[in-house]
Parts: structure tokens; C-alpha cells; sequence
């Protein structure tokens, strides 16, 4: 398992603007999962997708930080 850590201060547009902020998280989840793989496996990460453990919500209504469990849906080799 792995945990990500997202800090959205008072200046960011999530908080600002009320943008969506659940894409955005899984996105950049996604891009570290694909860093984390080996360069073989990056077509399965993809394929499979990740397992997030950690409920996200879809908007912020103040400066958060949100500490993000997730896992790949099979394991690496």
C-alpha cells in the first residue's frame, strides 16, 4: 500500500473557485503509480487502474490536506 499526501491551501483554485478536486487527485495518482512501475508494466497500470482506500471528496470548502491510501489493483512484479 501506498499514501500520498495532497495539501490544497487558501490560494488554491479547489478552494477558490469550488473546482472538482476528485479528477485532479486521481490523476496525479495515477502519474505517480506510473512512475512507481516499471517501464513494462506501465500499459497494465493503466489497463487495471488503482485501488484508492481513502475516501476523496468531490469538493473542498476550506484549506485541507488529505492523506491518500492507494494500492494497484494487481500487484507489481
Amino acid at each position: 500500500m501506498h499514501t500520498t499526501i495532497f495539501k490544497f491551501g487558501e490560494n488554491s483554485p479547489y478552494v477558490l473557485n469550488k473546482r472538482p478536486v476528485a479528477q485532479e487527485i486521481n490523476d496525479r495518482l495515477l502519474w505517480q503509480a506510473m512512475r512507481i512501475a516499471k517501464i513494462a508494466e506501465v500499459g497494465r497500470v493503466l489497463n487495471d487502474g488503482l485501488v484508492v482506500y481513502t475516501p476523496i471528496p468531490a469538493y473542498l470548502s476550506g484549506p485541507t490536506t488529505l492523506e491518500v491510501y492507494w494500492d494497484f489493483k494487481r500487484p507489481l512484479r
